[in-house]
């Protein structure tokens, strides 16, 4: 059977606490006891209790004191709790020491006073243990439960996309137009993209440029010279970095939702320029604000998607600017694409 990742950093990790522990009296002995002759089996049953009653003081601390008191900031009991058992555990060390050699009272007194503060140190050691592994816990709560989110957010985005592709399908179908079959070969590329790309955490920026270029080349079939629709692309550089699959669609699929309809000749501008500061998308189409449209349940899902993923994915590394100036509606979406490298 096979050991996880998690489970075999967490033995190590018990096994360096309980060397760290078993070590300690060895670095940490007093010189007096080093130079003693007596003493040059270091250890001796003092010593064994010590290291014994040690180890159950940071265990105790990392699974009993700090879920019990610290989580629930019970900080003042935490501490007294702490220092009676680092008090009972070095009086004991002192008893036990005097019982088994012939040091004097004012060496036991030191003594008791070194493995009290002993006894705090490696109880500390447990509680920061403790604290460590529960931090760890979260993080990989939150990054599983992103991870769940992202993944139902692109589950949106495919059957909402493949709904409006559809209709244009239909459009074309109705007219009998001689334009369907070559739309059908431009879907069919969308699709592979959808099944077989989009999956992936992250892909070329290249592949969605193509994969955009297909849904443009879809959409000017579907309603020719009736629409005047510009894609132009500034990519100087020779990296092609990675993006998150299917994160620029959205805009350019709403500017062709609400773009088009009943709007005295429609536009559509798609600008995408690619720096070494990162990537810019600048979508612009015609609306008309006094057109009352009937929205479907699916209306709005592409936006709302968008800015999920984009919070999830680039936190504190994009922009969105959604605006109205005049019959014009334009959307900006900046990512900071700087510590993406190519090779996805």
């Amino acid at each position: 059977m096979q050991i996880s990742r998690k489970r075999l950093v967490s033995i190590l990790l018990h096994v360096l606490f309980t060397t760290l522990i078993v070590m300690v009296p060895v670095f940490l002995m007093p010189l007096k006891e080093q130079k003693d002759p007596s003493s040059k089996n270091f250890y001796n049953i003092p010593t064994i209790i010590m290291t014994a009653m040690a180890t159950i003081a940071c265990y105790t601390s990392a699974y009993w004191l700090y879920p019990r008191f610290l989580l629930r900031k019970k900080l003042f009991s935490y501490l007294g709790i702490t220092l009676t058992i680092c008090a009972f555990t070095a009086v004991i060390s002192g008893v036990t020491t005097n019982l088994f050699s012939d040091i004097p009272t004012p060496f036991i007194w030191a003594h008791i006073v070194t493995k009290f503060f002993i006894v705090l140190f490696v109880m500390g050691t447990g509680t920061a243990y403790r604290f460590v592994m529960e931090v760890m816990k979260q993080e990989s709560k939150q990054k599983e439960s992103m991870t769940m989110e992202l993944s139902f957010l692109r589950s949106q985005v495919s059957p909402h996309f493949m709904f409006n592709t559809l209709n244009s399908m239909v459009a074309l179908a109705r007219k009998k137009s001689d334009k369907l079959e070559p739309a059908l070969i431009e879907l069919s590329n969308l699709m592979h993209y959808m099944l077989y790309e989009s999956d992936e955490e992250k892909v070329n920026l290249s592949k969605e440029i193509d994969y955009i270029q297909s849904y443009i080349d879809l959409q000017t079939l579907r309603f020719g010279h009736n629409v005047k629709i510009l894609f132009t692309v500034n990519k100087p550089l020779p990296s092609d970095p990675c993006i998150e699959p299917m994160l620029l669609i959205p805009l350019i699929e709403n500017a062709f939702k609400h773009g088009i309809g009943l709007i005295e000749e429609p536009e559509i501008d798609i600008r995408l320029c690619v720096e070494r500061e990162g990537l810019l998308l600048l979508v612009q189409n015609k609306y008309n604000d006094k057109t009352i449209e009937i929205r479907d349940k699916t209306s709005g899902i592409g936006l709302v998607n968008l800015e999920r993923r984009l919070k999830l994915l680039y936190p504190h590394k994009h922009s969105l600017y959604l605006s109205k100036n005049g019959a014009y509606f334009k959307a900006s979406l900046k990512l900071n694409l700087h510590d993406q490298v190519s090779g996805c």
